[in-house]
């Protein structure tokens, strides 16, 4: 993997970025954290001794991705003229290349960016009209009144309704106990799931609450659980080894006990669906990606295999939805140019992942952005990973 990663990075810093088309067609801006800079000195040479930053790992699986879709596109015939910008280059400033003219007519920008390049691109987009597609940050920055964005990766509130629109439909009349830390840092997760439940005439669904220590121990979780009934544990937190023991605690009490751990979308970073030791207890978390796995789609070999073979590693989620995203997005661009936002759920080049984007309206000044509001809620069950209908 250091090996390509380091051809990736000096094909990506000897070209400036850029993958230039001689027709120049549609104009595409892609904008990654790549930390070029910090990995070259000053004659282009790659710094031996210089480990890889794993914050480069983001910008690397986006960028890979995305020059994987731009391939396909390619090999169907369509051009485009597409530069890659890193975000992490010394003096690096969005707004200085929208004052320079850089961006003129750009027809689509998509990032892998949060924080102050997400905002300055935000602002950027609204100002040119220019479709900004932001792939992997779960949040919308707090940007109101601007149209031409699109929230690609579903904010943890969009999660947080389906996950319990799912417990509502399949499990209303279970034992419902939603656990969180101690403190405030789980507070807002477990006050947005109170906030759902609650209703005119009182709570839609019994939930108990459960505040636990972070070291939590099979005592604590046997003590919330029902024998004679189905056990739901809603983990209200987004600490991933808290998720852990309470994972590992019911799955030690499955064996008395029926039940199911649902869970938050960051789950998705360490469930395994091949592990043996969860296979007597059901995990369910909400996910924007629904894999359905070599074995089951020829789509998915294909694009495992070709990441494969360039990275030595599997693809991520956020390969899977740079490839895709890119993908469909520059379609629409060719298709629809300057009309790409009236057809954001044109679904003809789908691939895996059906987006569902809507327009959200915090205020009553009109549409503040566009969000995917598409929720796979995906069951672990036995060694295997379905999806919840």
């Amino acid at each position: 993997m250091k090996k390509t990663l380091f051809f990736l990075l000096t094909l990506l810093y000897l070209t400036g970025g850029a993958a230039q088309d001689s027709l120049e067609i549609k104009r595409v801006a892609l904008f990654a954290p790549l930390q070029l800079d910090s990995l070259f000195d000053a004659r282009g040479a790659f710094k031996t001794n210089m480990r890889i930053p794993s914050s480069v790992k983001t910008g690397i699986e986006f960028y890979q991705g995305a020059m994987m879709a731009i391939d396909s596109i390619d090999q169907q015939g369509y051009t485009m003229d597409v530069t890659v910008y890193d975000t992490r280059k010394k003096g690096f400033s969005a707004f200085s290349l929208a004052d320079n003219g850089e961006l003129d007519g750009t027809g689509l920008i998509l990032g892998a960016v949060s924080g102050k390049e997400y905002l300055d691109l935000a602002a950027i987009a609204r100002e040119k009209h220019i479709p900004f597609v932001s792939v992997s940050y779960p949040n919308d920055g707090g940007i109101t009144d601007n149209p031409w964005v699109i929230v690609a990766n579903s904010k943890l509130n969009t999660h947080i309704q389906a996950v319990y629109n799912y417990v509502l439909r399949q499990h209303g009349t279970s034992k419902l106990t939603m656990i969180s830390r101690t403190g405030n840092a789980d507070r807002r997760i477990s006050g947005a799931f109170t906030s759902l439940n609650a209703s005119q005439s009182g709570p839609v669904l019994n939930i108990q609450s459960a505040n636990l220590a972070a070291q939590v121990s099979n005592a604590d979780i046997e003590a919330l659980l029902d024998k004679d009934r189905e056990n739901v544990l809603l983990c209200a937190s987004l600490d991933d080894n808290f998720a852990k023991r309470i994972i590992n605690a019911a799955t030690a009490l499955s064996h008395n006990y029926t039940i199911t751990v649902v869970g938050m979308p960051t789950w998705e970073s360490f469930i395994d669906a091949g592990k043996t030791e969860t296979r007597g207890l059901s995990i369910v978390y909400p996910s924007t990606l629904y894999n359905p796995g070599r074995e089951e789609n020829d789509w998915v070999r294909r694009f495992t295999g070709r990441y494969g073979q360039a990275t030595y590693t599997p693809p991520s989620e956020l390969a899977f939805h740079s490839f895709e995203l890119t993908y469909i997005f520059m379609h629409l661009l060719r298709r629809y140019d300057e009309h790409l936002m009236q057809h954001l759920n044109d679904k003809q080049h789908y691939l895996i992942t059906d987006y569902d984007f809507r327009p959200v309206r915090v205020g009553a000044s009109g549409i503040d952005y566009y969000e995917n509001k598409r929720i796979y809620i995906l069951k672990l069950q036995n060694g295997k990973l379905e999806k919840q209908h």
